[in-house]
């Protein structure tokens, strides 16, 4: 049997599987270009982050009782080491044969 393109065709292949995936930076524009646009993104999205906080602070010395809270997430129950280690081991000992 000819073997001899065996080597390109799995480079095709893993070719078509990596445009397939989209790899890499689809944005346009340059690398400044984008970490300026990024910067300005990042710090529109802190300063509407500060000014909630003002406006919670605001609300919270006004007195105002509707004020939105995030529920606290509850704790799971605290499983002991002793119940994990004697889970599933009852009624185990028909398994051994031979010498008692």
């Amino acid at each position: 049997m000819a073997r001899g393109n065996q080597r390109e065709q799995a480079r095709e292949k893993a070719q078509k599987k990596l445009a397939s995936k989209g790899g890499g930076d689809t944005r346009s524009g340059t690398i400044n270009d984008r970490n300026a646009s990024d910067k300005t993104a990042l710090e529109a999205k802190v300063a509407a982050k500060k000014a909630a906080r003002e406006a919670e602070a605001a609300a919270e010395a006004a007195g105002v009782s509707g004020a939105i809270k995030k529920p606290k997430k509850k704790k799971a129950a605290d499983v002991g080491m002793d119940d994990l280690l004697s889970a599933g081991l009852a009624g185990t000992g028909g398994k051994r044969k031979g010498k008692k």
